[in-house]
């Protein structure tokens, strides 16, 4: 016997199938699922940004450390010495 479709015991919209409803159409939890969906979205997307930044940053650290240097970083330079006597 052939699986039945699991859809099929749903209830069908009184929207259709596929049909994009507007926001003012939604009720008051529609709408704070929908805010909460496009933040949760949104926060996604910064995280998303915030590690793939992190990880370059660490690479090129890695990079330059293996390197023994930074290619945009001169030798240091000592400019002045200070002998301070602390009690």
């Amino acid at each position: 016997m052939p699986d039945a479709d699991p859809r099929a015991s749903e209830p069908a919209s009184p929207h259709g199938p596929g049909k994009i409803i507007r926001y003012e159409d939604l009720n008051a939890l529609g709408k704070t699922v929908y805010v909460a969906g496009a933040f949760a979205r949104l926060s996604a997307g910064l995280i998303d940004a915030v590690l793939d930044r992190t990880a370059r940053v660490l690479a090129e650290a890695e990079r330059a450390f293996r390197e023994g240097r930074a290619g945009d970083v001169e030798d240091a330079k000592v400019l002045e010495e200070r002998h301070e006597r602390r009690p």
